[in-house]
């Protein structure tokens, strides 16, 4: 690994800001680099952080909502009201929470409300 997905994703998204309009000449020439740099495995990193500069960018957040189990139409319509039409919601089911919804902002905060979350708290 020669560089992080961090520096990676900062390095790329100066470019294109350089230079909009070989924007597809510069992702060309990105992916080589990352080939070149033995890196590929970092790809999926590099784009999850890709996706939260760029969010950032206009001024949103990305929001990650985990339901333990798919969730009524309703409900999910009404949760997503609640965030700006800048950010970026990745929903997904994760039944391991047993119970109840977990939301992560910008992967710095958190509201757990889960049922396995409660059930450690009682019995650690």
């Amino acid at each position: 690994m020669k560089f992080s997905p961090k520096i990676y994703s900062e390095a790329f998204i100066q470019a294109i800001h350089s230079s909009p309009e070989e924007k597809e000449k510069l992702t060309k020439s990105f992916a080589k680099l990352i080939r070149k740099n033995g890196d590929l495995s970092l790809l999926p990193k590099i784009v999850e952080y890709l996706k939260g500069l760029l969010v950032k960018e206009k001024g949103g957040q990305r929001i990650k909502i985990e339901f333990a189990r798919e969730p009524q139409k309703k409900l999910a319509q009404t949760l997503m009201a609640k965030f700006k039409k800048e950010d970026l919601i990745e929903i997904s089911i994760n039944p391991d929470l047993v119970a109840g919804v977990r939301i992560n902002i910008d992967g710095e905060k958190e509201l757990d409300n889960s049922l396995i979350r409660k059930l450690n708290k009682i019995f650690k």
